[in-house]
């Protein structure tokens, strides 16, 4: 059993159980997710996992804010891929609270070190690839995820070949997200929509269907 850890902050409390009364957390997930937080403070300070900033309240800033994307993933068998996971955000908080085909892929080995470390410890299971996104190879996935790590553009050229008609796109994005839907419409073709952040108030949660490039 993993050691449980006592959250005192005030902040931390109110987000905890809004993350578990929203989203339905069991207390062994609850559990794992103080332990992934605790390794992911350690790591933190040797290792450039998060921005320190964000260790100030992380059940907000990452926890809540990952744990939200389960809202459009209704089916936990659903296969899904975090393009950029970093130190596996958002998809091992997904894999942690019960979702059973979660791959992480990031170009980063000690962030990817963390990864496995962490997965391991937590007795996850996921697959874990080192590796560039463009050369992993050109599987389908039901979901394509990813939080922070480029813009529509570019995320949209990361994505095309892992998608097929029924592939659904959920992106963190932050305040500029409509002029990067301006942009991208001028060479794809796609269905957009925006939902409001349940943890950052200037961040938004983007949904993307039927992506495809203009002829």
């Amino acid at each position: 059993m993993l050691e449980d850890k006592r959250i005192t902050k005030k902040s931390d409390l109110t987000t905890l159980n809004k993350i578990k009364n929203t989203f339905l957390v069991n207390p062994a997930q609850e559990i794992k997710l103080i332990k992934y937080l605790k390794e992911l403070a350690i790591y933190n300070k040797h290792t450039n996992l998060v921005g320190k900033s964000t260790l100030a309240n992380p059940w907000r800033s990452h926890i809540l804010d990952c744990i939200q994307v389960s809202t459009f993933i209704k089916n936990r068998n659903s296969t899904i891929l975090d393009m950029g996971t970093g130190p596996g955000l958002p998809g091992l908080v997904l894999a942690i609270t019960g979702y059973k085909n979660v791959n992480l892929v990031d170009s980063n080995r000690k962030k990817i070190s963390f990864v496995k470390h962490i997965s391991k410890e937590l007795d996850i299971s996921v697959k874990i690839f080192l590796s560039r996104i463009e050369k992993l190879n050109n599987s389908k996935f039901d979901f394509l995820i990813s939080r922070a790590l480029a813009n529509l553009n570019k995320l949209f050229i990361y994505s095309d070949k892992f998608t097929d008609k029924d592939t659904v796109l959920i992106f963190l994005k932050g305040k500029k997200v409509k002029n990067e839907i301006q942009e991208a419409k001028k060479i794809w073709s796609f269905n957009s929509e925006i939902h409001p952040s349940e943890s950052d108030e200037r961040g938004s949660v983007l949904i993307i269907k039927k992506l495809k490039l203009k002829i």
